[in-house]
């Protein structure tokens, strides 16, 4: 494990032991870390730290997902697919957005929804 992975897991650890406070100075050195780990779930896990730090994101709901998403990280003997479904665990706690999608237009005509013969053009 490198210096930079031990750090990220030793971060995590005191985010969730000091739960409910957290500290803006473990929370900006865990995101810079793992932004220079630079893989696909680290950088999920740096988005929902940052969102927990601006209390986006309940705490208590987020760090035991984060900090066994961190594990996942660093361990060596995991692959890609194991990384790929904590990824994918992790982005389940950010937010949706807050306006839905406009639609242009209906995806069936209105003469389709109608029981019975249809018309002819």
């Amino acid at each position: 494990m490198t210096r930079t992975e031990t750090r990220i897991e030793q971060l995590i650890t005191e985010l969730v032991q000091r739960a409910p406070e957290l500290a803006v100075e473990t929370i900006a050195e865990l995101t810079a870390a793992l932004h220079a780990n630079g893989a696909p779930l680290a950088r999920s896990i740096a988005q929902v730290i940052e969102l927990v730090g601006q209390r986006t994101i309940d705490a208590g709901i987020a760090l035991p997902a984060l900090a066994m998403a961190c594990g996942t990280l660093v361990d060596p003997r995991l692959t890609e697919r194991e990384r790929e479904a904590a990824r994918f665990e992790v982005e389940t706690l950010l937010p949706l957005p807050t306006t839905p999608p406009k639609i242009a237009a209906p995806d069936v005509p209105v003469a389709q929804l109608i029981r019975g013969p249809r018309p002819r053009p």
